[in-house]
Order: structure tokens, then C-alpha cells, then sequence
């Protein structure tokens, strides 16, 4: 799986110029870890000692609190990166990373990233970016599902999966089961249900699939848009 491993990891935005015998010399000695539904990856206060990159299946990170409910911070798909937190030496995960859909993991020691950072500004810079772009992201994500109703939340989700699409009438395909939808967008899984029925006075229908059809995606872009002026001019 080491093959595997190194190849999942050249396509990373931030390996993809370290070259081979390097990233062989970075992953741990399992270097590919297969995990199931429901398996921890770690535990939030767990040491952090090792950099995961899906392979594939999904992964949820989540933060618990005394006397709340979990709160879902992401879920994360092949390709994205989780654990950074190994990157300081010492420090211990500030969440709890958790295998919703099986699959495999490239693992990477953290003290030997650590240590090639150390000898490659370049590939450093390339970290610190992608690591502050992922936190722009999800505290933008964050802050709308606090403002916005749970509608507008799936309405604007919706429209984020169908980024790219061209024409009016558009099908997506929900990356995951409606249960952790409702999860990443902050809602009971009857809550959404009753959003994708407000929605499909605007033309959204939702089968018992994961797909989805728009009938008009540049309604609905406009239904959004049109909300995020909203927000945007509130002064409160």
C-alpha cells in the first residue's frame, strides 16, 4: 500500500513537488491504515503524532464540550489532509476524528514532517497556506450556519455542490448520507427534511437517494446571492 500511499500524496496541492524518495522517507511505517465506519482515527486530547491524508472514504471531525453535543466541524473526503495539530511538537488533537464511510489513510510522521519543513522554507510556505486556507474556510462555514436559517444553509450548500455546472436544470450527488448532511449543516435530519420541502417551491427535488435535482440552478444561485446581500448589509 506504500505505492498507494505515495501516489495519494503527490497529488496533494502541498506534496506535489517533494519528490518521491522524500514523501517514502516522511510516511510512518504503516504507511497506508485501512479504517471502517465508526473506527476513531484519534481522539480529541489524543498525542498528535501523525499528518492523515484520505486515500478515500470520508472522515468526520467533530469537538466535544462538557454537557453539549458533539459540534461537526467538517467532514472530509479523499484527498484532504487531517491532524495537523502533529505539526507542534508535543501538542495533543483538538478534535476527534471519526471513519464515517470506510476506506484508507496515507499516515505521515509528524516529528519527521516537522523536521523536512524545518529544511524546505518553500514547502513550509505551501503548509501555512493550505492550513490558512482551510481555516478561512471553515470559519467562514462556521459563522453562516449561525446566521443563516437552516434553509438558507442547504440552499447554499446545494448550490456549492453544483459549482461548475452549466445550464439551467442540474443534477448533484450528495457526498454523503442526509444524516451527516444534517450534521455539516448544523440541523436534526427532520429539520432538513423540511428545508428540501421548502425547497422545492423553488424547483429543488430530493428522492430517498443522494441525488438531487435543481430545476433552475440560477434561481436559486439568485435566491442565495440575494440572502448574502442580506447579511452583508445588516449592520447588526
Amino acid at each position: 500500500m506504500r505505492t498507494e500511499a505515495i501516489a495519494t500524496l503527490r497529488r496533494h496541492p502541498v506534496f506535489a513537488t517533494v519528490p518521491e524518495a522524500d514523501l517514502a522517507g516522511l510516511l510512518d511505517a504503516q504507511p497506508g491504515r485501512t479504517i471502517e465506519a465508526g473506527q476513531v482515527l484519534f481522539d480529541q486530547g489524543d498525542d498528535a503524532t501523525h499528518l492523515y491524508v484520505l486515500m478515500d472514504g470520508q472522515v468526520e471531525l467533530a469537538m466535544n464540550r462538557p454537557g453539549c453535543l458533539p459540534e461537526v466541524l467538517a467532514h472530509l473526503s479523499a484527498g484532504m489532509a487531517v491532524g495537523a495539530d502533529s505539526l507542534i511538537p508535543g501538542s495533543r488533537h483538538a478534535a476527534t476524528a471519526q471513519c464515517v464511510q470506510s476506506g484508507r489513510v496515507a499516515a505521515i510522521r509528524g516529528d519527521a514532517l516537522t523536521a523536512y519543513l524545518d529544511d524546505h522554507f518553500d514547502l513550509m510556505l505551501a503548509m501555512i497556506a493550505e492550513m490558512a486556507g482551510s481555516l478561512h474556510g471553515l470559519v467562514k462555514e462556521i459563522t453562516e450556519l449561525k446566521l443563516q436559517s437552516t434553509t438558507e444553509r442547504l440552499a447554499s450548500y446545494l448550490c456549492g455542490l453544483a459549482a461548475g455546472h452549466q445550464g439551467r436544470a442540474v443534477e448533484v450527488k450528495l457526498p454523503f448520507e442526509k444524516r451527516l448532511l444534517a450534521e455539516r449543516l448544523g440541523m436534526e435530519p427532520a429539520t432538513l427534511s423540511r428545508s428540501f420541502a421548502k425547497l422545492r417551491e423553488i424547483g429543488v427535488e430530493s428522492g430517498r437517494g443522494d441525488r438531487v435535482l435543481i430545476a433552475d440552478l440560477e434561481n436559486l444561485r439568485a435566491v442565495v446571492e440575494a440572502l448574502d446581500m442580506q447579511w452583508e448589509g445588516d449592520p447588526s
